[in-house]
């Protein structure tokens, strides 16, 4: 019996895991928790008592709400002010707050003019649970480094898992997508995505390689990137004929 989240490879018999979660065993029966936050890892030798193949397939990871983690940068939706403080929503049950003075050069007299529906890109200092979490755009020295509104370009959501993807040392994707296009973009660690650049249909393709990379794995990024590329530029790919590129460009 296999719990969701497990299933056998047809052709070899062997467990593959198809969500993230953390694994669990109980004599002959393993199973895995799709709604925890991070993975938990174990010792293989002592722990896992079945073989896990890697296939060729990727699944899209199980819903869950972002939870706020000291040290996560996150990208934030201004709500309100209230007193010293802005509100902003970051995806998480309750609101974020952070102070007018959390923001580099921000003073008594002079302090940021956000508005509501404005972007934030901030750092999680403090976070409780049943309360609102607290921000900030500065560091110890109270410099933004990077932190702070962001202005222009559009927001769009991805998984958090996707999101930690992109923020990877070993990702390659906005590498690979930087040597054809010039954009800025952050990520936040809540699963939030801005993306900022010139040409609207640049723009449009580097959002869906973003969107649907996360079915797609690493080791095929470098391809799956470069097929894009040319799809988007009227060019046939490896693998399929200039009549297919049309037919699958009309659809």
């Amino acid at each position: 019996v296999f719990s969701y989240g497990i299933l056998p490879n047809p052709d070899t018999g062997a467990l593959v895991v198809r969500q993230a979660g953390i694994f669990r065993h109980e004599g002959d029966k393993c199973w895995i928790s799709v709604h925890s936050k991070r993975l938990v890892h174990h010792s293989f030798s002592s722990f896992f008592c079945f073989s896990i193949a890697r296939i060729k397939y990727a699944f899209k990871d199980a819903p869950y709400r972002y939870v706020a983690e000291k040290g996560d940068r996150v990208i934030g939706i201004v709500t309100g002010s209230a007193g010293d403080f802005y509100k902003l929503d970051i995806g998480t049950p309750e609101n974020a707050t952070i102070s007018f003075l959390a923001f580099e050069g921000a003073t008594k007299r002079n302090r940021p003019d956000l508005k509501i529906g404005d972007i934030v890109f901030a750092q999680v200092i403090d976070e409780f649970a049943h309360t609102d979490v607290e921000l900030t755009c500065i560091d110890s020295v109270s410099r933004a480094r990077g932190l702070g509104a962001l202005s222009g370009g559009f927001m769009f959501k991805v998984s958090c898992n996707l999101a930690r993807r992109l923020l990877s040392s070993n990702s390659q994707l906005l590498k690979l997508l930087g040597k054809d296009y010039k954009f800025e973009i952050t990520v936040g660690l809540n699963g939030r995505v801005w993306l900022k650049g010139v040409v609207h249909k640049e723009i449009t393709t580097i959002y869906n390689i973003i969107k649907w990379s996360e079915y797609v794995l690493e080791s095929d990024i470098p391809k799956y990137v470069e097929d894009e590329i040319r799809k988007s530029k009227g060019f046939p790919v490896e693998g399929e004929t200039v009549n297919d590129s049309k037919m699958e460009t009309n659809q």
